[in-house]
């Protein structure tokens, strides 16, 4: 349980449980520097910040280890308070002997995430902040990490505090003009409201739509590989897999519901989608099942690869009509080159690949890279990654939008003045100004006990 009111002295072991070369354990709050004056020797006379000192950890007379310490003063630390990292040897006996001495000079035992909750109550961070933390400590791929860092620097924390600020000056003019009835002033007045609530409207809906975008850097990026029936679909996931992971059969058919799994390319995630043939006027209820699981991936996926094993003179007509159907990028390949009688030049689109030797994956592969590199370049974009945060941006745009339609009708401007602090709520709520402990728990908890 988060220990929200206690400020006392905390301490943990920061690294993973088990052996390893090292280990770090923390110490934060008023005591700090008291403990490491008992436990650490030589005695340092005059503690500077931000510095690192060489010694040993004593319990009474007896010798525990050889340590490196490093010294961190309030307010600027982690936490803003003082912080003590003790780096030792790596065995458990030394880290809970060590952990245990702490314990015994005064500090207790860290609960889950108290650190970075101590970070977030002396204003280090902010909520946005401390969840995109967590996204940073989840992060699996290129995408999913540069994000989360780009947030944690506090990006996306300033446009809502600047949006607050905006929604403020809203209630500022409807304040005005309950104070003020002349019919000029309130016209030029009702103007500028308008110019104002469109300008934080657009903002909040450009953070909204940038959620699914968001979901693709940390799922990955979907990959539909579609056809008609037998012409390797399952062999080509097998062969960007690296493994045999989808039956392959010369039998037409054989793939009746889809297959997915992850690859990771040039630090990448992208997830691979082997679906069923699609397949002109069967009857067979497996096979329909199988092609609308198709069609529902082909919409859920950022790319298609569409797979044929033969010539199609009207190739460029198919790729436009998925392109213009489905909005998607689309890599349009011929399989089994190897078996073709007319010959094509194989840096010509559509590429040609034999997923059974192997021929001609590294051209897709680079047509795949190229396409991904939009996604690189909106990585530095403001982006939302969070359901949470997305969910109270659209409530605040509800309640903006509430205004825009109040507006028309001529609604009092008290009740105005209401929803717009409602609005102002939601975005309150997203960097933690306004809490309740509920929220703080679930997000706290999902810290282990040394961060």
């Amino acid at each position: 349980m988060l220990n929200i009111d206690n400020n006392d002295t905390i301490t943990a072991i920061a690294t993973p449980p088990g052996v390893g070369a090292i280990a770090v354990i923390r110490i934060s709050g008023p005591l700090s520097f008291n403990i490491i004056d008992i436990i650490f020797q030589p005695k340092i006379k005059n503690i500077k910040s931000r510095r690192i000192y060489l010694g040993y950890i004593y319990s009474k007379n007896t010798l525990l280890d050889k340590v490196l310490i490093n010294i961190f003063k309030s307010p600027n630390s982690y936490t803003g308070e003082d912080i003590i990292e003790i780096s030792c040897h790596g065995s458990i006996y030394i880290q809970n002997k060590i952990l245990d001495l702490i314990i015994n000079n005064g500090a207790r035992l860290a609960t889950r995430g108290e650190f970075t909750f101590r970070a977030f109550k002396n204003g280090k961070l902010d909520l946005y902040q401390v969840e995109s933390l967590l996204e940073l400590f989840d992060s699996e791929n290129e995408l999913d990490h540069n994000l989360a860092l780009n947030n944690l620097r506090g990006e996306v924390s300033r446009i809502i505090k600047t949006l607050r600020k905006k929604i403020l000056n809203l209630n500022t003019i409807i304040e005005f003009w309950i104070d003020f009835s002349e019919e000029d002033i309130k016209k030029k007045n009702i103007l500028d409201f308008k110019k104002l609530l469109v300008n934080i409207r657009n903002h909040i809906k450009d953070l909204i739509t940038s959620f699914k975008l968001g979901l693709v850097f940390k799922k990955g990026i979907a990959i539909a590989i579609i056809g008609k029936p037998n012409v390797g679909k399952s062999t080509l996931f097998n062969v960007l897999l690296k493994y045999d992971r989808s039956i392959v059969s010369n039998k037409s058919g054989t793939t009746i519901n889809y297959i997915e799994e992850n690859i990771y390319i040039d630090g990448i995630k992208y997830r691979l989608i082997d679906n069923a043939g699609i397949k002109k006027n069967t009857l067979n209820k497996l096979e329909l099942k199988g092609i609308k699981k198709t069609l529902e991936n082909i919409k859920k996926s950022e790319i298609i690869m569409y797979l044929t094993n033969k010539i199609n003179p009207k190739y460029r007509h198919i790729q436009r009509y998925y392109k213009d159907l489905f909005k998607k990028e689309i890599i349009f390949i011929i399989n089994k080159c190897d078996l073709l009688k007319t010959k094509l030049k194989r840096q010509d689109s559509p590429i040609l690949i034999s997923a059974k030797y192997g021929i001609g994956i590294k051209d897709l592969l680079n047509k795949l890279k190229s396409i991904s590199e939009r996604f690189r370049k909106n990585n530095n974009k403001t982006i939302i990654p969070n359901r949470r945060h997305y969910e109270e941006l659209k409530k605040a745009l509800f309640k903006l939008n509430q205004i825009k339609d109040n507006i028309k009708i001529g609604i009092e401007p008290e009740i105005l003045s209401l929803i717009l602090k409602e609005a102002n709520y939601s975005l309150e709520k997203i960097i933690g100004t306004i809490t309740n402990e509920e929220i703080l728990f679930h997000i706290f908890d999902r810290f282990c006990i040394g961060k």
